[in-house]
């Protein structure tokens, strides 16, 4: 028994491992897509792409809503207070 659990954990692990490979060439031609599309003067398509690589790569990277909204926090807190000792 444990040895079928362990065989099944292996095969979970690698197709979690082509799943991150195939987001992460996803994410490559999105940036190509994204830098033409800049060239072309058009800021809104661009950032619009530039919210499709963000979230692939917080799926990627496992990153939750609740994590990026607590680095967001720190940061903007951080920037609060040293704009205000200047």
């Amino acid at each position: 028994m444990t040895t079928q659990i362990t065989t099944a954990s292996i095969g979970q692990r690698a197709m979690d491992q082509v799943q991150v490979r195939s987001l992460r060439d996803v994410i490559a031609v999105l940036i190509e897509q994204r830098n033409i599309v800049r060239a072309a003067n058009a800021s809104f398509a661009a950032h619009l792409l530039d919210l499709a690589i963000m979230q692939l790569r917080l799926n990627v990277n496992d990153i939750s809503a609740e994590e990026l909204t607590g680095l967001s926090d720190f940061v903007g807190a951080e920037f609060a207070r040293d704009k205000s000792s200047h």
